[in-house]
């Protein structure tokens, strides 16, 4: 698991059909102090300023959202900013 802030969406013009309808973030990870991007397939409706937590890999397809699909990062959940 990783956490990361939101910092934009992502527009496609053309995708395949295992990514039709999917939601993809623009993420800048926070865990690591680092300026990394990448980005997320977005199943738990985060928006830009959102800290969540995100899992890469075959955890990625565990959803009902993503399974059988060619998702490699999912956002699972945003972090409640009244820590």
């Amino acid at each position: 698991m990783r956490r990361a802030k939101v910092v934009g969406k992502l527009w496609l013009s053309r995708s395949l059909p295992q990514i039709d309808g999917f939601k993809i973030l623009i993420l800048r990870d926070t865990s690591t102090g680092k300026e990394d991007y990448y980005l997320g397939v977005d199943v738990v409706d985060a928006g830009v300023g959102d800290e969540v937590f995100t899992v890469s890999g075959s955890a990625s397809r565990q959803s009902e959202h993503t399974k059988n699909s060619i998702a490699d990062t999912t956002i699972i959940a945003i972090i409640d900013p009244q820590q």
